[in-house]
């Protein structure tokens, strides 16, 4: 069995829209501090927790919104609801189902005809103002037997008995780590369901009792001990003359089960010590590795060797599992959480900062969590990523894989490339912004795949700028390029009529479907290079955040922009020959770079300065001869922060200028 949905309402940061959170095996809740992560996972805690102090409502769990008066407040109402599917019903042999499906088979629900059944648990809660500042509190868990979507009445409510609750925990690990209650053997803990889950012997008590005489007797012949002995019973007996009690003896043996596992503790050998190691003796590190491995065990044990029918299904929630581990041992850590997860009577629940935790997740197994301000509660968005048929599914899941801090951006900047993870914070720098205070994520993610990128922040609410190379001249570049961004955006909901508006002299126009179609096929003469121009004006305004390194990509901005500073990057620069001695060996030299570097053998450079054509042949031997990222790298050592910002390149300044608006500095 396993949770399927939680729909949270009213409860801490969740507000009274109803929010729907998908569950899978394993699921990761991520987001900014303070956005609903904990409450999401307290929310099942509530439902299924092992303790009644971890399952009882109190006030603070009821949500009040920013915009209310809390005293003026007499009632408050939340709810908490789970959907449990079970796979196992498809084991023809029924070996899975055969703790997980009795208890529940009287409430299944199907939603459709040949769906599959499914229950569902609902908690509501109800406080009421009282004599006291906690007020009153009601709570009930029950089941509801009808379909979602259908309106539910008394006969399709039934409460959830404490045997069929139990079938249910949640082992909840918080943020701060307090492990030792965990790996003793206490009522209720990890250890004691593994102890208990053993089918002892019947006459286990007596048997220990007669093993342990030899003991005993080996103590008494001690000297002193019967003195000792004798001494505790006598002065006993002068305060105490009671039947009951009166005899006091100085036990040296545990003569029961229960006194013998109650002192039964893990211990850790070899150690540097002559001693084993306790738990309490290891670090936190290592203390929070082995509460997992415990976990793994209780679950391997209670599903292949207990008799006893302890829970059906273990849910284990850990609240940052980084913590306290050091970063190599985190791939070993979320390797392990997806080991228990893949076990038929457990599932993982998870909340992270770490972007070694995220990038270890599956995309699709993320919610993300976020505080709508002008709402003031919780939102939660799954990632959805593009058809699994398309060929951007794979770039996408593996790209957001791989820079999982987009997740926790304030403002993520697209690139295209190595090119734009190196200058761009350069600039940011020397305007006195710094990404990580600022929070943001500059990703080499504006590829072709550009559009499902500007589908997922949008999903997420999370603002971000677009800096694409124009490539003019290039295949797919220029007119190619501003067609496919518009394309984009409006697959991305943006008003079509408003994006595709121009101006004729002073009269405005929109583009038809067959202008946009043949956009790749306009001119490059000098009025449409003006019209061009406008396009990307309009691409840079606020809603589209679209800017473009023209006229070439980004390397080419930073050689025009800083010529000598790239061009003692190279001790032996490329040789081309004078104009006025060798125009043959001039024009044959310079045209083939131009070739090269607008990747075309037809390419003429007629939209570029003869300066740009002279520049393209530094660009051949700077970017397409040796790699990019170290002649950047070389090269803006060599430029000074006053220069940088003296001959900032156009689209930096409007860049700049916009990261200041969106990060409100």
């Amino acid at each position: 069995m396993i949770l399927t949905s939680l729909k949270i309402k009213n409860f801490r940061s969740f507000g009274n829209e109803e929010t729907n959170i998908d569950l899978s095996d394993i699921s990761a809740f991520i987001g900014s501090n303070s956005s609903g992560k904990t409450a999401a996972i307290q929310a099942i805690q509530k439902m299924f927790g092992i303790t009644q102090s971890e399952r009882t409502l109190v006030k603070g769990d009821f949500h009040v919104s920013p915009f209310s008066q809390p005293n003026s407040l007499e009632e408050m109402n939340l709810s908490i609801e789970v959907k449990i599917e079970f796979p196992e019903l498809t084991d023809s042999e029924q070996k899975l189902g055969k703790k997980s499906i009795p208890p529940f088979f009287l409430h299944f629900v199907i939603d459709e005809p040949n769906g599959n059944p499914h229950i569902r648990i609902r908690l509501e809660g109800k406080w009421t103002a009282g004599t006291t500042p906690e007020g009153e509190i009601e709570q009930k868990l029950y089941f509801i037997t009808k379909a979602e979507g259908q309106e539910i009445g008394e006969n399709n409510m039934s409460p959830v008995s404490p045997h069929q609750r139990s079938k249910i925990q949640m082992i909840y690990v918080p943020a701060i780590r307090e492990p030792l209650t965990q790996l003793k053997n206490a009522s209720g803990t990890i250890l004691w369901r593994i102890l208990n889950s053993i089918s002892w012997p019947t006459d286990m008590d007596q048997q220990i009792k007669s093993e342990m005489k030899a003991v005993d007797t080996l103590f008494n012949g001690i000297d002193g001990i019967g003195d000792i002995k004798k001494i505790i019973k006598d002065q006993w007996g002068k305060y105490h003359s009671d039947i009951r009690y009166q005899d006091a003896h100085l036990e040296f043996n545990s003569t029961t089960l229960d006194s013998i596992l109650k002192k039964l503790e893990i211990q850790f050998s070899p150690t540097q010590e002559l001693n084993s190691y306790t738990i309490d003796k290891l670090g936190d590190g290592l203390r929070s590795l082995f509460y997992l491995s415990l976990v793994s065990s209780l679950l391997e044990i209670e599903q292949k060797v207990s008799k006893n029918t302890f829970a059906a299904l273990t849910i284990l929630a850990v609240e940052e599992p980084e913590n306290h581990i050091s970063p190599h041992l985190l791939g070993k850590v979320v390797e392990n959480l997806n080991e228990i997860a893949k076990k038929d009577n457990a599932q993982v629940l998870l909340t992270s900062h770490s972007e070694s935790i995220i990038k270890r997740i599956s995309p699709e197994d993320i919610c993300h969590l976020r505080i709508d301000k002008s709402l003031g509660y919780s939102v939660a968005n799954r990632i959805i990523l593009p058809s699994k048929e398309s060929d951007a599914y794979k770039y996408i899941k593996e790209a957001v894989k791989a820079y999982p801090e987009i997740y926790f951006a304030k403002l993520v900047i697209l690139g295209e490339g190595d090119t734009e993870e190196i200058v761009i914070p350069k600039f940011l720098k020397v305007n006195g912004i710094y990404s990580y205070d600022a929070g943001i994520s500059i990703a080499p993610l504006g590829g072709r795949h550009v559009n499902h990128m500007w589908k997922l922040l949008n999903q997420l609410e999370i603002p971000h700028i677009t800096l694409l190379d124009l490539d003019r001249e290039r295949g797919g570049g220029g007119w190619g390029r501003i067609k496919y961004v518009l394309n984009k955006l409006i697959d991305n909901g943006h008003n079509r009529e408003e994006l595709l508006e121009y101006y004729q002299g002073n009269i405005p126009a929109i583009l038809t479907s067959k202008e946009l179609k043949e956009m790749e096929k306009w001119s490059l003469e000098e009025e449409a290079l003006s019209s061009m121009d406008s396009w990307i004006e309009k691409l840079e305004e606020e809603k589209y955040n679209v800017f473009f390194s023209s006229p070439i990509d980004l390397d080419f901005v930073m050689l025009e922009q800083f010529p000598d500073a790239y061009k003692d990057t190279m001790v032996n620069g490329p040789q081309l020959p004078l104009e006025s001695e060798e125009p043959e060996e001039y024009r044959e030299k310079v045209n083939s770079c131009i070739q090269a570097t607008l990747k075309s053998k037809k390419a003429t450079g007629h939209t570029f300065t003869k300066d740009q054509h002279e520049l393209m042949v530094w660009y051949n031997s700077l970017f397409l001869g040796r790699g990019k990222p170290s002649t950047h790298i070389d090269a803006l050592t060599k430029i000074s922060e006053t220069e940088l910002l003296k001959n900032s390149p156009e689209v930096f300044e409007k860049l700049i200028e916009r990261i200041k608006l969106l990060i409100k500095m």
